[in-house]
Protein backbone atom coordinates (compact mmCIF):
# COMPACT_ATOMS: atom_id res chain seq x y z
CA UNK A 1 0.00 0.00 0.00
CA UNK A 2 1.42 3.43 -0.95
CA UNK A 3 1.78 6.19 1.50
CA UNK A 4 -0.42 8.80 -0.59
CA UNK A 5 -3.24 7.45 -2.74
CA UNK A 6 -4.94 9.65 -4.97
CA UNK A 7 -8.08 8.49 -7.59
CA UNK A 8 -10.19 9.83 -10.09
CA UNK A 9 -10.06 13.88 -8.22
CA UNK A 10 -12.15 15.93 -9.88
CA UNK A 11 -12.53 19.45 -8.35
CA UNK A 12 -15.08 22.22 -8.78
CA UNK A 13 -15.24 25.98 -7.85
CA UNK A 14 -18.59 27.93 -7.21
CA UNK A 15 -22.03 27.68 -8.75
CA UNK A 16 -21.04 27.69 -12.03
CA UNK A 17 -18.88 24.25 -11.13
CA UNK A 18 -15.71 25.71 -12.99
CA UNK A 19 -13.97 22.45 -13.31
CA UNK A 20 -10.26 22.69 -12.29
CA UNK A 21 -9.19 19.11 -11.60
CA UNK A 22 -10.27 16.24 -14.07
CA UNK A 23 -9.76 12.53 -12.82
CA UNK A 24 -6.27 13.37 -11.33
CA UNK A 25 -5.08 9.83 -10.02
CA UNK A 26 -1.25 9.30 -8.41
CA UNK A 27 0.55 7.55 -6.19
CA UNK A 28 3.06 8.45 -3.52
CA UNK A 29 5.34 5.64 -1.34
CA UNK A 30 6.85 6.53 1.78
CA UNK A 31 10.14 8.29 0.72
CA UNK A 32 9.75 8.72 -2.29
CA UNK A 33 10.23 12.14 -4.19
CA UNK A 34 7.47 12.76 -6.55
CA UNK A 35 7.64 16.14 -8.82
CA UNK A 36 4.42 18.04 -9.97
CA UNK A 37 5.06 20.29 -13.31
CA UNK A 38 3.16 22.52 -15.35
CA UNK A 39 2.55 26.21 -16.28
CA UNK A 40 1.03 28.48 -13.55
CA UNK A 41 -2.93 27.73 -13.51
CA UNK A 42 -2.19 24.09 -14.54
CA UNK A 43 -4.21 22.92 -11.43
CA UNK A 44 -1.00 21.91 -9.38
CA UNK A 45 -1.57 24.17 -6.11
CA UNK A 46 -5.18 23.30 -5.85
CA UNK A 47 -4.03 19.45 -6.17
CA UNK A 48 -2.02 19.95 -2.92
CA UNK A 49 -4.87 21.76 -1.10
CA UNK A 50 -6.86 19.19 -1.93
CA UNK A 51 -4.89 16.57 -0.45
CA UNK A 52 -4.12 19.11 2.50
CA UNK A 53 -8.06 19.56 3.17
CA UNK A 54 -7.12 23.32 2.79
CA UNK A 55 -9.73 23.99 -0.11
CA UNK A 56 -12.22 27.04 0.21
CA UNK A 57 -16.11 26.78 1.21
CA UNK A 58 -17.19 27.12 -2.48
CA UNK A 59 -14.97 24.22 -3.54
CA UNK A 60 -16.64 20.77 -4.53
CA UNK A 61 -14.46 17.57 -4.50
CA UNK A 62 -15.13 14.13 -5.55
CA UNK A 63 -13.29 11.09 -5.70
CA UNK A 64 -10.51 9.69 -3.10
CA UNK A 65 -7.30 11.01 -1.23
CA UNK A 66 -5.96 8.14 1.06
CA UNK A 67 -3.30 8.65 3.59
CA UNK A 68 -1.76 5.82 5.21
CA UNK A 69 -4.95 3.45 4.11
CA UNK A 70 -7.50 6.07 5.72
CA UNK A 71 -9.52 8.45 3.32
CA UNK A 72 -8.96 12.24 4.14
CA UNK A 73 -11.98 13.52 1.97
CA UNK A 74 -14.21 12.79 4.40
CA UNK A 75 -12.55 13.69 7.68
CA UNK A 76 -13.82 16.72 9.65
CA UNK A 77 -11.49 19.97 10.03
CA UNK A 78 -10.59 18.89 13.47
CA UNK A 79 -9.39 15.29 12.84
CA UNK A 80 -8.12 16.61 9.44
CA UNK A 81 -5.87 19.02 11.35
CA UNK A 82 -4.43 15.99 14.05
CA UNK A 83 -2.87 15.11 10.50
CA UNK A 84 -1.61 18.54 9.60
CA UNK A 85 1.57 19.88 10.98
CA UNK A 86 2.34 16.19 12.09
CA UNK A 87 2.46 13.59 10.02
CA UNK A 88 2.04 15.59 6.64
CA UNK A 89 3.24 19.22 6.02
CA UNK A 90 2.98 22.08 3.30
CA UNK A 91 5.67 23.85 2.44
CA UNK A 92 4.23 27.53 0.66
CA UNK A 93 6.00 29.49 -1.91
CA UNK A 94 6.07 32.93 -0.31
CA UNK A 95 6.34 32.63 3.82
CA UNK A 96 5.62 36.09 4.12
CA UNK A 97 2.02 35.53 3.61
CA UNK A 98 1.82 31.84 5.24
CA UNK A 99 3.36 32.76 8.24
CA UNK A 100 1.98 35.02 11.26
CA UNK A 101 3.60 38.90 10.88
CA UNK A 102 2.26 39.22 14.90
CA UNK A 103 4.38 36.21 15.87
CA UNK A 104 7.98 35.55 16.74
CA UNK A 105 9.50 32.60 14.32
CA UNK A 106 10.21 30.81 17.45
CA UNK A 107 7.01 30.83 19.01
CA UNK A 108 5.20 30.41 15.76
CA UNK A 109 7.29 26.76 15.36
CA UNK A 110 6.87 25.69 19.07
CA UNK A 111 3.41 25.83 18.58
CA UNK A 112 3.62 23.14 15.84
CA UNK A 113 5.11 21.36 18.57
CA UNK A 114 2.85 21.84 21.19
CA UNK A 115 -0.50 21.53 19.33
CA UNK A 116 0.43 17.81 18.24
CA UNK A 117 1.82 16.62 21.84
CA UNK A 118 -0.84 18.14 23.51
CA UNK A 119 -3.52 16.33 22.01
CA UNK A 120 -1.58 12.93 23.23
CA UNK A 121 0.99 12.27 20.84
CA UNK A 122 3.53 9.50 20.70
CA UNK A 123 6.23 10.80 21.32
CA UNK A 124 8.37 7.71 21.07
CA UNK A 125 10.25 8.71 17.41
CA UNK A 126 12.03 11.52 20.38
CA UNK A 127 13.30 8.70 22.27
CA UNK A 128 11.63 11.01 25.01
CA UNK A 129 8.90 11.50 27.38
CA UNK A 130 5.59 13.56 25.55
CA UNK A 131 6.29 16.13 28.77
CA UNK A 132 9.48 16.55 27.95
CA UNK A 133 8.36 17.72 24.15
CA UNK A 134 6.31 20.26 25.66
CA UNK A 135 8.36 21.36 28.28
CA UNK A 136 11.72 21.83 25.67
CA UNK A 137 9.89 23.39 22.42
CA UNK A 138 11.91 26.19 22.16
CA UNK A 139 15.11 23.95 23.11
CA UNK A 140 13.96 21.57 20.09
CA UNK A 141 13.02 24.55 17.75
CA UNK A 142 16.39 26.50 18.10
CA UNK A 143 17.90 23.01 17.14
CA UNK A 144 16.05 22.14 14.09
CA UNK A 145 16.21 26.28 12.82
CA UNK A 146 19.99 25.59 13.45
CA UNK A 147 19.46 22.04 11.62
CA UNK A 148 17.84 24.03 8.25
CA UNK A 149 20.79 26.44 8.03
CA UNK A 150 20.16 29.23 9.76
CA UNK A 151 23.39 29.65 12.29
CA UNK A 152 21.87 32.26 14.41
CA UNK A 153 18.76 30.54 15.78
CA UNK A 154 18.37 32.36 19.57
CA UNK A 155 18.55 35.80 16.96
CA UNK A 156 15.93 33.68 14.07
CA UNK A 157 13.71 32.42 17.16
CA UNK A 158 13.36 35.57 18.20
CA UNK A 159 12.63 37.49 15.31
CA UNK A 160 9.60 38.62 13.19
CA UNK A 161 9.01 37.18 9.87
CA UNK A 162 9.57 40.83 8.19
CA UNK A 163 12.94 41.06 10.43
CA UNK A 164 14.40 38.25 8.50
CA UNK A 165 15.63 37.75 4.23
CA UNK A 166 14.02 35.88 1.82
CA UNK A 167 15.97 33.22 1.97
CA UNK A 168 16.19 32.95 6.17
CA UNK A 169 12.48 32.68 6.04
CA UNK A 170 11.96 30.04 3.69
CA UNK A 171 14.34 28.33 5.67
CA UNK A 172 12.35 29.04 8.71
CA UNK A 173 9.11 27.22 7.46
CA UNK A 174 11.31 24.51 6.35
CA UNK A 175 12.06 24.07 9.73
CA UNK A 176 8.61 24.19 10.73
CA UNK A 177 7.07 21.82 8.36
CA UNK A 178 9.87 19.10 9.48
CA UNK A 179 10.07 19.52 13.38
CA UNK A 180 7.93 16.95 13.96
CA UNK A 181 9.35 14.92 11.64
CA UNK A 182 6.46 14.35 9.13
CA UNK A 183 5.86 10.99 6.60
CA UNK A 184 4.56 13.70 3.82
CA UNK A 185 5.90 16.95 2.62
CA UNK A 186 4.32 19.03 0.21
CA UNK A 187 6.57 21.80 -1.43
CA UNK A 188 4.84 24.49 -3.43
CA UNK A 189 6.82 26.54 -5.52
CA UNK A 190 9.11 26.99 -2.21
CA UNK A 191 11.60 28.29 -4.18
CA UNK A 192 10.32 31.17 -6.96
CA UNK A 193 10.75 33.85 -4.78
CA UNK A 194 14.53 33.44 -3.94
CA UNK A 195 17.95 34.81 -5.61
CA UNK A 196 19.62 31.75 -7.96
CA UNK A 197 22.05 31.09 -5.56
CA UNK A 198 19.95 31.00 -2.58
CA UNK A 199 17.58 28.55 -4.49
CA UNK A 200 20.87 26.56 -4.68
CA UNK A 201 21.31 26.13 -1.16
CA UNK A 202 17.66 25.64 -0.34
CA UNK A 203 17.67 23.00 -2.96
CA UNK A 204 20.40 21.32 -0.92
CA UNK A 205 18.68 21.69 2.09
CA UNK A 206 15.36 20.11 1.46
CA UNK A 207 17.56 17.36 -0.56
CA UNK A 208 19.48 16.83 2.97
CA UNK A 209 16.28 17.38 5.52
CA UNK A 210 13.62 14.80 3.53
CA UNK A 211 16.91 12.53 3.43
CA UNK A 212 17.18 12.76 7.38
CA UNK A 213 13.40 12.39 8.41
CA UNK A 214 12.65 9.48 5.67
CA UNK A 215 9.60 12.05 4.56
CA UNK A 216 8.43 11.27 1.05
CA UNK A 217 7.51 14.78 -0.84
CA UNK A 218 5.24 16.14 -3.79
CA UNK A 219 7.60 19.09 -4.91
CA UNK A 220 5.28 21.70 -6.93
CA UNK A 221 7.45 23.61 -9.68
CA UNK A 222 7.14 24.95 -12.94
CA UNK A 223 11.09 25.41 -12.71
CA UNK A 224 11.91 21.89 -14.74
CA UNK A 225 15.88 21.93 -13.45
CA UNK A 226 14.87 22.52 -9.99
CA UNK A 227 12.82 19.33 -10.09
CA UNK A 228 15.21 17.41 -12.15
CA UNK A 229 17.59 18.07 -8.72
CA UNK A 230 15.67 16.92 -5.93
CA UNK A 231 13.45 14.33 -7.39
CA UNK A 232 13.09 11.37 -8.71
CA UNK A 233 9.23 10.36 -11.05
CA UNK A 234 7.70 13.64 -11.74
CA UNK A 235 3.86 14.22 -13.36
CA UNK A 236 3.01 16.84 -16.16
CA UNK A 237 -0.20 18.52 -15.20
CA UNK A 238 -1.94 20.34 -18.49
CA UNK A 239 -5.58 21.67 -17.82
CA UNK A 240 -5.94 20.22 -14.48
CA UNK A 241 -5.18 16.97 -16.05
CA UNK A 242 -2.21 14.32 -14.94
CA UNK A 243 -1.12 13.82 -18.81
CA UNK A 244 2.24 11.88 -18.37
CA UNK A 245 4.12 10.51 -15.57
CA UNK A 246 7.54 8.58 -14.96
CA UNK A 247 11.00 8.97 -14.21
CA UNK A 248 12.76 12.04 -14.21
CA UNK A 249 15.51 11.18 -16.91
CA UNK A 250 12.61 9.65 -19.01
CA UNK A 251 10.69 12.82 -19.02
CA UNK A 252 13.02 14.94 -19.27
CA UNK A 253 14.87 13.34 -21.84
CA UNK A 254 12.31 11.01 -24.25
CA UNK A 255 8.55 13.22 -23.49
CA UNK A 256 5.85 11.69 -25.60
CA UNK A 257 2.90 13.99 -24.31
CA UNK A 258 3.45 17.37 -27.05
CA UNK A 259 2.44 19.38 -23.73
CA UNK A 260 5.62 18.00 -22.13
CA UNK A 261 7.63 18.28 -25.37
CA UNK A 262 6.77 22.19 -25.07
CA UNK A 263 7.26 22.30 -21.59
CA UNK A 264 10.97 20.48 -21.87
CA UNK A 265 11.86 22.65 -25.46
CA UNK A 266 11.02 26.15 -24.08
CA UNK A 267 13.39 25.00 -20.65
CA UNK A 268 16.13 24.01 -23.01
CA UNK A 269 17.35 27.02 -24.70
CA UNK A 270 20.77 26.74 -24.52
CA UNK A 271 19.59 24.25 -27.77
CA UNK A 272 18.32 27.24 -29.50
CA UNK A 273 20.83 29.01 -31.84
CA UNK A 274 21.30 32.86 -32.08
CA UNK A 275 19.16 34.36 -33.90
CA UNK A 276 16.75 31.49 -34.03
CA UNK A 277 12.88 32.11 -33.06
CA UNK A 278 12.49 30.78 -29.69
CA UNK A 279 10.36 27.76 -29.08
CA UNK A 280 6.63 28.01 -27.46
CA UNK A 281 4.57 25.13 -25.98
CA UNK A 282 1.46 26.34 -28.66
CA UNK A 283 4.48 25.15 -31.07
CA UNK A 284 3.58 21.14 -29.88
CA UNK A 285 0.20 21.58 -29.10
CA UNK A 286 -0.66 22.30 -32.88
CA UNK A 287 -0.04 18.48 -33.78
CA UNK A 288 -1.22 17.21 -30.75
Amino acid sequence: MSLLEVADLILEFGKRRSRALSNVSFTLDAGQRLGLIGESGSGKSVTALAIMGLLPDNASLSGSVSFDGHELTTLRDDEYSRLRGDRMTMVFQEPMTALDPTMKVGLQAAEVLRLHYARGKDADKYGVAQEQIVDNARERVLQMLDEVGLHDPVRVADSYVHQLSGGQRQRAMIAMALINRPDLVIFDEPTTALDVTVQARVLRLIDDELAAVGAASLFISHDLAVISQVCADVMVMYHGEIVEQGSVQQIFEAPIHPYTKGLVATARLDLVAPGERLPVIEDFLEDA
